[in-house]
Order: C-alpha cells, then structure tokens, then sequence
C-alpha cells in the first residue's frame, strides 16, 4: 500500500559497484513516481540493495545468470535478458532461496524488457 508510509523498495544491483550511488538513483526515480500518486517517497537509507549478484562487471556474464535465464525459459517460458533482468532474477532466486521472503509476503519481480538482447550472447547458452 502506498499509502501512509510509502513503498518498500527492494533491488538487485546489477549495474553499479557502488550500492549508495545506485541507491541515490533509485531514491530520485521512486520519489517522482510517488510525488506523482500524491504519496510519501521513501527514505533514500531506506532502500536495500543486494550487489552480490553483479558479477566481474555490467553486461558481463555469470553462471548465476546463466543459469537463472535458462530455469525461467524452461519453467515459465519467459525470456529474459542477460545484462539486467537475468542478473536480477539470479538475485531475486537467491534471495528466495536463502527464506529472505515469507510465504505471506507479496512481491513483485520487476522484468523491465530486453529479452532481444539475449541474441547478443548466443554463446554464452549454446552449449547448455
């Protein structure tokens, strides 16, 4: 509900190594989207961000990643792209898999597009 105390923002860092900058950017954005549904932003300490799922770098592969992609290809038939949304949803699996969510608790994966680019890294799944 965002209505009161405003949203709880959660994220997976899979773009910066800095999570406080990463965060400055995320709290920016969230506060124009709550100003335009006339509620309270969130408080920029309050955003938590996992950047244990980056890897070496942005735009370069993990297995985590890898993996990630093809169990949701195989599973939903969804696709998804290996620089942003394929790291994310590695976190968000790990997350779930280490009980950071209850059962009761309702979330929301944010698949923010791209599965073209998922052309671009043929290599990176031909084998599998």
């Amino acid at each position: 509900q965002l209505r009161g105390a405003g949203p709880a923002i959660a994220g997976i860092n899979v773009y910066r190594k800095d999570n406080a900058a990463m965060a400055e950017s995320i709290h920016a954005l969230a506060s124009k989207t709550t100003a335009l549904l006339e509620a309270p932003s969130p408080d920029v300490g309050s955003i938590d961000l996992d950047g244990g799922f980056l890897g070496e770098a942005y735009g370069l592969p993990s297995q985590e990643m890898r993996d990630a992609v093809e169990l949701v290809a195989r599973m939903e038939g969804v696709l998804l792209d290996p620089v942003y949304t394929g790291k994310s949803m590695a976190g968000f699996l790990g997350q779930i898999m280490a009980g950071r969510y209850t059962e009761k608790e309702a979330v929301v994966f944010l698949h923010t597009g791209g599965s073209s680019g998922l052309f671009a890294y043929e290599e990176e799944f031909a084998a599998r």
